[in-house]
């Protein structure tokens, strides 16, 4: 097993027990601390919301629930939410996927925006992750549709599954599942 795929194990491993003691319910909330239950949505750039959508319907069942065009956004919200000024925001859109996780797409334009993703390693940079029942069946169907896989599953020593893929526009996703034991 090579260097690069034990520390990517390593660090999985930590990473899901630290989720997994933080979600327990022996863990006390200390006062003041907002009360979460879930995660609502992800949040996505993408240059073209059509496109995403059709992504997402394609690969994981994803109907529209929403979907905006703002029209001319003030310059003061533009600063209040670290957008470049000459950024238009053209249109967002909810979609919410087979499963009931739910993704916005927004789709900017301005001559400021920088096109090119973060490294992985880079302040700034994300994923998210969506839980699967079938690790092998979703590779395959990963594939099927051209896209790039960073990494055949791995297994961790808790059972977990995963592997990394991209998005026709670049972003990083990861497929995550339990084995059965």
């Amino acid at each position: 097993m090579n260097v690069v795929k034990l520390t990517l194990i390593a660090l999985s491993v930590a990473f899901t027990s630290w989720a997994q003691a933080a979600s327990s319910s022996t863990i006390s909330v200390p006062s003041g601390a907002l009360e979460v239950s879930v995660i609502d949505h992800v949040g996505m750039n993408v240059p073209d919301v059509d496109a995403a959508i059709h992504f997402f319907a394609d690969l994981a069942g994803a109907k529209v629930i929403s979907d905006i065009r703002p029209g001319a956004i003030p310059a003061e919200w533009k600063t209040q939410f670290r957008w470049h000024p000459s950024s238009e925001l053209q249109r967002f859109a909810m979609v919410q996927l087979d499963g009931g996780a739910k993704v916005e797409l927004f789709q900017y334009r301005g001559p400021d925006i920088n096109p090119e993703h973060p490294h992985e390693d880079d302040s700034g940079a994300s994923h998210f992750a969506l839980k699967t029942n079938d690790i092998a069946r979703s590779l395959a169907l990963v594939k099927s549709k051209g896209l790039k896989v960073l990494n055949e599953p791995i297994t961790n020593p808790d059972g977990v599954q995963w592997f990394y893929f991209l998005t026709p526009w670049g972003s990083q996703m990861e497929l995550v599942s339990m084995t059965t034991k």
